[in-house]
């Protein structure tokens, strides 16, 4: 069988993993039901960017490099209106 080629979709940092549930190393938010730990770090233009409040300490942990999996996060696609609001924002700005 030939192999297919497969396209991944790159983490844009929507927060989209940690919105469904929390890594080994997070928690839920009884406000939100997100991860405890997902911070807003920065916006394109309304669009917020989100990163890991405990990501210094994960880290140091063994094995920290298969959970959770940082720069390669979820690429959902699906029902992911938070990725789709970012790259409207990326396209905005780029013209």
């Amino acid at each position: 069988m030939k192999d297919l080629p497969i396209t991944i979709q790159p983490c844009i940092r929507s927060g989209f993993c940690c919105k469904k549930a929390p890594c080994a190393y997070g928690e839920v938010d009884p406000k939100t039901g997100w991860c405890s730990s997902l911070r807003e770090v920065s916006k394109i233009g309304d669009a917020p960017i989100y990163g890991c409040g405990r990501y210094d300490y994960i880290k140091t942990q063994p094995g920290w490099e298969f959970s959770p999996a940082f720069g390669g996060g979820c690429s959902s696609t699906l029902f992911n209106d938070d990725r789709e609001k970012i790259l409207r924002a990326v396209k905005e700005r780029l013209g």
